[in-house]
């Protein structure tokens, strides 16, 4: 039976766009495999950081490509591009899987947290160089970081640290392995993330495709597939809200915005937002209460006095600085930095406000205030940035997009760092990172104000 116009349309519509992505991916594909070559890449940086901001480029190509083809009828309704988008998705992340730990080596710490439980400490309340736990001091003790500080994580990763040490443990005695497999939480939840994207657009009514923002991203394969950051147990979390939310199911949005927050301590900032308002009063003020049996039922194994992690976590925001935004005017302005932390967590609040107050829509507040938050920060992390990509997938923002893809820059401070031990994390180099987006920011948002301005003068002009 011969094809109709219709279907035929919807059928060659289809291809050109599977066609381009397929090329991207490929390439994509060639340069990630490329790092499997360079062995410890923490002696090859240039190298590395080369590949994947070449990979980026494909990357931003792609999106691109997604976007451009996403109105046509064949491309949304066929499965080849879904099927190419998840095919290549998963190809990435295996590539990247054998990479030892190099840009970062935060899976090393996740260990010794998890040694410690199994010993019967409490992480909240023991440092690595505590001399009562110096028999836990294996040939991994030089990559563990934050020797001098306390537990910073969320009670839920500890827990999960906790449960992957005594399963690493029993499978190998090898101290360098067992931190290895610690990158498998993160990998899992990432895969998880995805499924829960997938659900989120189905229920926001967008292209499932869009998923591909998320799982092509080459910041997001390499820091947790690579580098095995636990960052995605919270971006999970926060699918499944936002995922909730747009299906109107308070409860369970809350519930899992909490289980975020009791992973990284950062979610906290978007509940405002869930909360939402109804003239001046709260609009979910019972709702939100969900977090307080999640938070008190993963708190009871650790139960002790934190203030000094919180302290330390403030330092975040305010404090030590690595590759630091708007945070070195910020310091400047304020003269010392206690100030200026007062002042970046004032401005977050105020942006936090601000966007109740405008009512926007759920997703383009969040990553509005996530977006505020990294910005003045002294601390914005490579993988700090793959907080933005799954909500980039529902609100793409060419800008954002651009400072993932210009994050591996700031894997320099490796260089330093693996040969002589130095960590010069704030220095001019990051306004290679930082200034191409803020000046793109600046434009947008005055272009968005001037249109704004002029609807206001329209009316009068033509009175």
């Amino acid at each position: 039976m011969p094809l109709n116009r219709t279907s035929r349309n919807r059928t060659t519509g289809a291809w050109p766009g599977v066609a381009r992505l397929l090329a991207c991916a490929l390439a994509m594909e060639i340069l990630l495999a490329g790092l499997l070559s360079l062995g410890d890449l923490r002696y090859h940086i240039p190298e590395a950081v080369g590949l994947l901001l070449l990979t980026s480029l494909f990357y931003i190509l792609s999106v691109y490509i997604c976007l451009q083809f996403e109105r046509d009828p064949g491309f949304r309704r066929r499965r080849a591009p879904m099927m190419a988008i998840l095919a290549a998705a998963a190809l990435f992340r295996l590539t990247v899987w054998p990479l030892e730990p190099a840009f970062s080596d935060d899976v090393f710490r996740y260990r010794w947290e998890g040694m410690v439980q199994a010993e019967g400490g409490n992480p909240y309340q023991v440092r690595p160089a505590d001399a009562d736990w110096a028999h836990l001091r294996d040939e991994t003790w030089p990559r563990v970081g934050s020797k001098d500080f306390k537990a910073g994580y969320g009670p839920l990763i500890e827990l999960m640290e906790w449960a992957t040490y005594r399963a690493v443990a029993h499978a190998t005695g090898d101290p360098h392995r067992q931190a290895f497999w610690f990158k498998a939480p993160a990998a899992l939840f990432d895969a998880a993330t995805v499924a829960a994207l997938l659900g989120l657009l189905a229920a926001r009514g967008l292209p499932a495709s869009r998923v591909l923002i998320y799982a092509w991203c080459p910041l997001v394969t390499m820091e947790f597939w690579g580098t095995g950051h636990n960052d995605p147990v919270a971006l999970f979390f926060i699918a499944l809200a936002f995922w909730a939310a747009a299906r109107e199911r308070w409860w369970a949005a809350f519930t899992s915005l909490s289980l975020a927050a009791a992973a990284k301590i950062w979610p906290l900032i978007l509940f405002p937002l869930f909360v939402g308002r109804r003239g001046f009063r709260p609009l979910r003020w019972k709702e939100w209460t969900a977090v307080l049996p999640v938070a008190g039922l993963l708190a009871i194994p650790y139960w002790s006095d934190v203030e000094e992690n919180a302290r330390f976590l403030t330092g975040f925001v305010g404090g030590w600085r690595n590759n630091d935004g708007l945070y070195g005017p910020l310091l400047w302005l304020a003269g010392d930095a206690s100030t200026a932390k007062h002042a970046a967590f004032a401005i977050v609040g105020l942006v936090v406000a601000g966007l109740v107050l405008a009512r926007w829509p759920l997703e383009k507040a969040a990553l509005t205030a996530i977006t505020a938050l990294l910005l003045v920060s002294s601390n914005c992390h490579p993988w700090y940035l793959t907080w933005l990509v799954p909500l980039l997938a529902v609100v793409p923002v060419p800008a954002l997009l651009l400072w993932t893809a210009l994050a591996p820059l700031a894997y320099r401070v490796v260089i330093a760092w693996a040969l002589l031990g130095i960590w010069e994390g704030s220095t001019p180099w990051r306004w290679w990172i930082h200034g191409p987006v803020l000046a793109w920011l600046f434009f947008m948002v005055w272009d968005r104000l001037r249109a704004w301005l002029e609807r206001r003068r329209a009316p009068r002009t033509a009175a």
